[in-house]
């Protein structure tokens, strides 16, 4: 250390690439969290019986850097163009009859993507008929159809993931096919993939259906589509910060013939 210190220079020290023990099993991980959101501990099982012989700990930091990796690209907002993407979902609403049964109605929810312009409708059963009737009256009250619609993996429209892409529906392609619009599939396990229509369902529970008096279907899905043009057409919505009715009027234009 003295003749370093007498000629004013100091050991170099060579830095080790040092590869992780883990990274021949990236790959397989990131598949694996396509499918689930597993848990570090069970990627771990998973990795030794492929012939990882590394440390948990290892393991359990990789987990965490892809996940939050994933959420931090999941949660930036996204906005579409006018016309190009709506959403849709199905909530679950319960009833009370008088007998004192309880009736599950399901709402069916399009939202356009730009405007953030919705329809609704309630029917008794998630049928493909029911399911294609909602979207052919979807596209009647926008008097558009949207250039692509995103799903979540329902099975009116996702037979299932694979490693080539996502396997649709059959009829669902036909039917796209004769509107002219593309299917969109979330990601497996993603419900943050689709926040414009997720934050609408709870939107109608409070604003809409909260304190509501049912008494049949046809009723309901008047007083529905009456509600969505009094209120939530002509409301500031909280992201866009305009009027709903006033966006919708710029997307319009842009929507592709019925």
């Amino acid at each position: 250390m003295k003749k370093y210190i007498e000629n004013a220079e100091f050991p170099r020290y060579r830095v080790a690439n040092r590869k992780s023990g883990l990274e021949p099993y990236y790959e397989l991980i990131k598949g694996w969290l396509a499918e689930e959101d597993y848990q570090a501990t069970k990627l771990y099982d998973k990795v030794i019986l492929q012939g990882y012989e590394g440390s948990y700990t290892t393991v359990k930091r990789y987990v965490r850097s892809l996940k939050e990796e994933r959420d931090r690209v999941a949660y930036v907002r996204f906005e579409t163009a006018p016309g190009l993407q709506a959403q849709v979902d199905i909530g679950d609403f319960k009833v009370v009859c008088e007998n004192g049964e309880e009736l599950t109605l399901y709402a069916f929810i399009m939202i356009l993507g730009f405007s953030r312009h919705m329809y609704v409708e309630f029917v008794e059963r998630c049928t493909m008929p029911a399911f294609l009737d909602c979207h052919k009256n979807a596209f009647e009250y926008f008097h558009g159809v949207p250039g692509e619609i995103l799903y979540d993996n329902m099975k009116n429209v996702v037979v299932r993931h694979n490693v080539d892409g996502v396997k649709f529906n059959d009829t669902m392609l036909d039917f796209c096919g004769h509107y002219r619009f593309k299917l969109l599939a979330a990601p497996p396990y993603s419900p943050w993939y689709k926040g414009k229509v997720e934050r609408p369902i709870q939107y109608i529970r409070e604003r809409f259906w909260r304190g509501y008096k049912y008494t049949d279907l046809p009723t309901l899905n008047r007083d529905i589509v009456n509600w969505l043009h009094d209120v939530a057409y002509n409301r500031v919505h909280g992201t866009t910060r305009q009027k709903v009715s006033e966006r919708f009027e710029l997307e319009h234009p842009h929507l592709g013939d019925i």
